[in-house]
Formats: structure tokens, C-alpha cells, sequence
């Protein structure tokens, strides 16, 4: 499952005073977006992310929006405004998906009056304009020690959030489509299919959207069942070599890394294809459901082993029925 996280580079020692008050307010709640091949609007009752500071991000996770502190105040000199500012504009060009600059002040707040606003305005003001973004969409002011000011950032962050994976999924989305579109073209590879049309899957399953993630690997399914000498076109071998089963493993087998390469045999797929359908299953907590394909599974690839021998096939049946009553069995303890 594809991890999300909030990406925060802090060059200027401010994580520390701000951590705890940002971090009380995650996860993200009730977000609605519209995202996916249908680009129908999705509901998100809650969105669990990491926070990573001044680390990347791990590859098999997505950032869901870059933030980049600032320290910035109107006593330091016009020199140190500027490379601040430098500083703040060199980092956001350098960021391809959606970021977020926060100017982090300590003040209390004002009761100085108009001067003191205008102070903050002014460099809020001077930070946007240096970065070439003049709304308040991507360049923002926290005052760490009021509640409107935090209520203010973090209604940026879900919107930069938002956007972020509505830009995601329609990217993935124009993919797919394009692709599905040459299914009858010469060249048309159906594990690159996979790959792509599981990354969409993937990010559903992070967002906890369980259904809209079955659904793409129940396509994926019927497009694979449609397709003529699967075995020859995109899969080494048949290839039924593990007796031994255990279906919710799909870590079991670099798999994903097979699928990319296009060596993956066509056994190994049809478990791997199930395990990923089964536990989403199992989040659903449509338990006779994973009863019912697991024993597709079985009915499916016991009628292919024609060239394996008799006490393999019976081994290998035995291993996955005992493996689908242990499931059915955690699930009733847990």
C-alpha cells in the first residue's frame, strides 16, 4: 500500500516550536475531492499521512505537499530579507508536486495597531512577490501562538492537499485511459497496464477508499481473462512452483518489481492478483466474499496445472484452503 506524508523542510530551527501544535491537528479530516478515471467526487472520512522533516520522502511513498518554513521578521537587515527570501524562491521552483511556503513569526497578538499589521503584511507581501505568487495560495503566515492563524494554515494545507491529488489521479487517470485505449494495438504490454492502473489502486487503498481501490484490480482481472495466449505475450511460464500459500502476503515475491519486468509467471500473477483483492476484502469485512474468490483462485489455477504433478497440485490446493480458513480465523479472534 502506497504510504502518504507531509514533506517539511525547516532550515531555520522552527520545527521544534511548532511540532506539536501541527502534529495535534493531523490526520486530515472530511475532505472531499474529485479524483480517478471517472473523476466522480470522492469522500475521504480521514487522511492518514507522516510528517518527514528535512529527510526525503521514501520511494514507495508520495508527498502529499511540500512545506518549506521561513523565519522572517523586520528588525534583521535588507541583506538578510533578500536571501531569505532567495532562499525560499530557490525551493519552490525546485518542487514538482504542490508546496507550501510558511512565514513562521513568534509575536503575540497585536494590539500595537495598524503599524504593527503593516509590518507583516509588508514582508508577507515582499515573500510573494519575490516568489512570483502574489494570492495566498502557496505563501502563507503562521503566528504560531493564535488559533486563527493555525485554522488559517492548515485550511491551505488541505486545499494544496486536495489539489495535489486531484492532480495525481487525473495524471494517473489520462494514463490509464490512453493505454486502455491501444489494448488492440501491436506492442500493447498488459503487465505495464498493471503497473500503471495499480499505482491508482494503491493511492485509493492510503486514502482508505477500499471499493474504488477493488475496483480497479477487479478490471485488471476481466481485461486479463479477456486476453488471448496470455502466457506467451507477458508472462515467462506457467510457472507453479510454491506449494505453499499465503495469500495476504503480497510482499512475499517481489512481485511489483517481476510485473515491471515482464517476468513474472503467470501463477505468481494470479496469486498475487488475488491476495491484493482478498485484503481489501478483508478491510471491507466481506468475509464470505474472500471465501468465494479464494476458491476461484483455486478452481481457476487447479485447471491450468496440466503439467504439474498430481502431489504438487494437491499440496498447493490443501496450503490454500487451510490458508483461507486461518484468515477467515484471525478474523474472528481480532
Amino acid at each position: 500500500m502506497e504510504r502518504l506524508w507531509f514533506s517539511i523542510t525547516d532550515e531555520f530551527g522552527l520545527w521544534s516550536q511548532i511540532s506539536f501544535e501541527f502534529e495535534a491537528r493531523l490526520p486530515l479530516r472530511n475532505l472531499i475531492w474529485k479524483g480517478g478515471i471517472t473523476q466522480t467526487a470522492q469522500f475521504v472520512s480521514q487522511l492518514n499521512a507522516r510528517v518527514v522533516v528535512n529527510e526525503s520522502v521514501p520511494e514507495d511513498a508520495t508527498a502529499l505537499l511540500h512545506i518549506y518554513l521561513v523565519a522572517l521578521n523586520d528588525t534583521e537587515s535588507d541583506t538578510r530579507k533578500a536571501e531569505v527570501r532567495a532562499r525560499a524562491k530557490a525551493w519552490s521552483i525546485r518542487q514538482k508536486s504542490p508546496w507550501l511556503i510558511v512565514l513562521v513569526t513568534n509575536s503575540e497578538p497585536p494590539t500595537q495597531g495598524p503599524k504593527f499589521l503593516n509590518m507583516r503584511t509588508t514582508l508577507l507581501d515582499r515573500l510573494r512577490s519575490d516568489i512570483g505568487r502574489k494570492d495566498s495560495d502557496h505563501v502563507v503566515h503562521l503566528q504560531h501562538k493564535q488559533v486563527e492563524s493555525w485554522n488559517a494554515l492548515f485550511l491551505a494545507i488541505r486545499d494544496q492537499t486536495v489539489q495535489g491529488l486531484e492532480a495525481r489521479t487525473s495524471v494517473l487517470g489520462d494514463e490509464i485511459r490512453r493505454m486502455d485505449a491501444n489494448r488492440m494495438l501491436p506492442g500493447w504490454n498488459y503487465c505495464k497496464f498493471f503497473v500503471t492502473k495499480e499505482r491508482l489502486a494503491d493511492l485509493y487503498a492510503a486514502l482508505e477508499l477500499w471499493d474504488a481501490a477493488l475496483a480497479q484490480y477487479d478490471e485488471l482481472e476481466a481485461v486479463y481473462e479477456q486476453l488471448p495466449q496470455v502466457q506467451s505475450a507477458w508472462f515467462t511460464e506457467f510457472g507453479a512452483s510454491d506449494d505453499f500459500t499465503d495469500l495476504l502476503n503480497v510482499h512475499k515475491k517481489p512481485y511489483r518489481q517481476q510485473l515491471a519486468r515482464n517476468t513474472i509467471t503467470q501463477f505468481d500473477f494470479c496469486v498475487y492478483l488475488c491476495g491484493q483483492q482478498l485484503r481489501l476484502l478483508v478491510e471491507m469485512k466481506r468475509y464470505a466474499e474472500v471465501v468465494q474468490r479464494a476458491q476461484r483462485l483455486i478452481d481457476g489455477l487447479g485447471a491450468k496445472m496440466h503439467n504439474v504433478s498430481p502431489m504438487f497440485r494437491a499440496a498447493w490446493t490443501y496450503s490454500t484452503c487451510m490458508n483461507v480458513v486461518e484468515i477467515c480465523e484471525g478474523v474472528q479472534l481480532a
